[in-house]
């Protein structure tokens, strides 16, 4: 019994051991931790407003819980479609959320501009 329970200790540890970061998997990274601090930021002016429910209540809660879960949840979503990263549909999936979050930070920095060039009178 204890055998079998080492070898599934052991084929679970394997699948980790070609595991590969493609350069969409670390730009997706990079921009989900920019948009984290972007909107940490814009919430600390208080400039905007955090729209996604989850995220507010973490933000609410504590600004670093609200950056802890936002980095594990698409950290933890990016592990898993890069396990399956042999899937069509994993590979599509990783580099359609880094081209959303490159929008998203296009989006931030536009706003950051907008803030700068209107900075005594933003709110």
């Amino acid at each position: 019994m204890a055998a079998t329970a080492q070898q599934q200790v052991r084929s679970f540890w394997a699948s980790f051991e070609s595991f590969y970061l493609s350069p969409a998997s670390v730009a997706l990274l990079v921009l989900n931790l920019l948009d984290g601090l972007f909107t940490l930021t814009f919430l600390q002016l208080d400039v905007a407003e955090e729209l996604n429910p989850l995220m507010r209540a973490a933000y609410e809660s504590s600004p670093l819980l609200f950056m802890v879960s936002k980095l594990v949840i698409v950290n933890a979503g990016l592990t898993l479609l890069c396990m399956h990263r042999g899937l069509r549909a994993s590979r599509l999936a990783i580099r359609a959320g880094a081209l959303i979050y490159a929008i998203i930070n296009v989006y931030h920095f536009a706003f950051l501009a907008h803030l700068v060039r209107h900075w005594p009178h933003f709110a």
